[in-house]
């Protein structure tokens, strides 16, 4: 005889049989430069915009992570991979000198190039190191390849907020030059009809560095963002493609 299932019996059945355990996600904190550097990153209005963005978002996605973004000063930024963070990003082994000593941090694979360059007014494309008076740099950067020229050349940098700042500046004749990364440059001039308006100074310093992620504790972490950094080149390579930038130094 078989034995019936009253009504109550069979709605807590049915309810236990659709619920399904919600997806727990492993928690990634990727603290990023609180700067607008697109396209490579911009996070001024709360989201992370730009290349590094959508990279990290298809990271996560592959990975099933979940994602948190911590904007912070450029100059502070490097400080928290000892904190709260779990990867900062942008970094590079060459930014090390510039800090005190080894401090422990390890780095992926090379992400997305960097391309440093000096902007002037058209007529000025021929300027040479000697004729130069001031530069407009972006606070929180070092330029070392011109700061190592300073004390020979004599020129003096001006420090602004932003690369759309340092560009306003040579574009008014303010600066000689504006010592800005090309594409978030051209990004800026673009959006203002300006294009044309400023060239690179092919006889000034340029600089190519790539850009890296760092880390101290999540060594197992960063070997799944390297391996997802070979696996998926080739979405990596239309992302970049996408937002008009280079992998190559």
């Amino acid at each position: 005889m078989r034995q019936r299932i009253g009504l109550a019996g069979l709605l807590a059945f049915s309810c236990v049989a659709m619920a399904e355990p919600a997806e727990v996600r492993e928690k990634l904190t990727i603290g990023v430069q609180a700067i607008d550097h697109y396209p490579h990153y911009d996070m001024t209005d709360g989201t992370l915009r730009g290349f590094a963005g959508e990279l990290f978002r298809l990271f996560a996605e592959n990975e099933k992570l979940q994602l948190e973004f911590v904007p912070l000063p450029v100059k502070r930024l490097p400080q928290e991979v000892h904190g709260s963070l779990d990867f900062v990003y942008p970094d590079n082994p060459k930014w090390q000198a510039l800090r005190e000593g080894d401090d422990g941090r390890h780095y992926s694979q090379p992400v997305v190039s960097n391309w440093g360059v000096a902007m002037v007014l058209p007529q000025n494309r021929d300027i040479t190191l000697g004729q130069l008076r001031s530069l407009s740099i972006v606070r929180g950067f070092t330029p070392t390849k011109w700061m190592a020229l300073q004390p020979q050349y004599r020129y003096q940098f001006v420090e602004v907020q932003n690369t759309r700042a340092a560009s306003m500046m040579a574009l008014k004749g303010r600066v000689d030059a504006a010592e800005v990364e090309y594409y978030v440059a051209m990004h800026h001039l673009r959006k203002l009809g300006l294009e044309d308006s400023l060239v690179v100074a092919e006889s000034l310093p340029q600089s190519n560095v790539w850009y890296h992620v760092s880390t101290v504790e999540k060594l197992d972490m960063l070997e799944r963002f390297d391996l997802f950094l070979l696996r998926e080149n080739q979405a990596i390579e239309a992302l970049i493609e996408q937002f008009g930038l280079r992998r190559d130094p």
